[in-house]
């Protein structure tokens, strides 16, 4: 479990114009003031998660600096800015549903990566598994993922089946929550944490006087130790940072294969004697993995 800093005596859970929502080292929730670039969404700024050195003067609490992130989940706005969502989780859980909708694969990659990249634990947790005839989408979820070195779940909503063991996993430390819209992530998150309606509504009440639109997430703490950061499902997502140098890396599964590739800069695309290109012929690499591999590698070659 992520400790904070010695001279952290708040952090960050919602973020509204240029104050923020602080919980305090004592318990107590507290309005502060953003100081000058704090308010920057550039990744030098304030995001949800943050722990934080804050001064009170006069009665008015003010955050005077943003302390070392462990970790941070970051993703490319609209005009390809650097957006950080949330930092400091001990874990993010990418939630992609089985059946109405079906998340697609390249989905479940681009979350995933995003967490590997920020150095975020992943875990993943299928939703909706009394919708999935015969288990046939969750086993074929399985088969890709369970060899990775991350938890996988599958839980229904509806019949209470997984959930035990998903309590279980957030009683302790900072879990994010993280999914493309209607895939049942405010259902599992109501489920699974006790008040986290009530809980969210008294975060999102203050914020309602002018919620900064690109730091929508709300973290709520429940239990003894433990917190959620809650976060707006999302049509579409595009990982922040990446390379044509470290994407690779992103990928362990390619990865594995590419140290056997003839060319060291081979892009595994169509260069001669690649070990990629031939575990895609011989299906010991997952097509859907490839595309997820490919696509990001052309979205990177675009933006050059």
């Amino acid at each position: 479990m992520l400790t904070p800093p010695p001279q952290a005596n708040g952090r960050v859970a919602s973020i509204a114009r240029r104050t923020c929502l602080l919980n305090l080292s004592s318990g107590e929730q507290t309005e502060a003031v953003l100081r000058g670039k704090l308010f920057d969404y550039d990744g030098s700024g304030v995001t949800v998660g943050d722990w934080v050195r804050a001064e009170c003067e006069n009665g008015q609490w003010a955050v005077e600096e943003v302390l070392e992130r462990s970790n941070s989940y970051l993703r490319k706005g609209l005009r390809r800015e650097k957006q950080v969502m949330f930092a400091n989780a001990d874990r993010v859980l990418i939630v992609a549903s089985l059946a109405r909708p079906q998340t697609k694969i390249a989905a479940i990659d681009r979350f995933l990566v995003a967490a590997l990249f920020g150095g975020v634990k992943p875990v993943l947790v299928m939703t909706k598994n009394d919708l999935d005839d015969e288990s046939k989408r969750e086993r074929e979820i399985r088969a890709i993922y369970e060899s990775f070195d991350f938890p996988v779940f599958s839980v229904s909503n509806e019949t209470g089946d997984g959930l035990p063991q998903m309590k279980g996993l957030l009683s302790a430390g900072t879990s994010a929550i993280i999914g493309n819209s209607g895939v049942g992530k405010s259902s599992l998150t109501n489920l699974l944490v006790p008040d986290l309606e009530l809980r969210v509504r008294e975060v999102s009440s203050w914020s309602g006087k002018g919620t900064h639109t690109t730091t929508a997430a709300l973290l709520v703490r429940f239990g003894d130790d433990a917190a959620l950061i809650d976060t707006p499902g999302m049509k579409s997502f595009v990982p922040y940072g990446l390379t044509r140098e470290n994407l690779i890396s992103l990928f362990p599964d390619v990865r594995d294969l590419a140290v056997n590739c003839r060319f060291r800069n081979c892009k595994h695309v169509a260069e001669p004697d690649c070990a990629v290109l031939e575990a895609l012929d011989e299906h010991t690499l997952v097509e859907s993995r490839y595309k997820s591999y490919h696509r990001l590698l052309s979205e990177l070659d675009e933006d050059y």
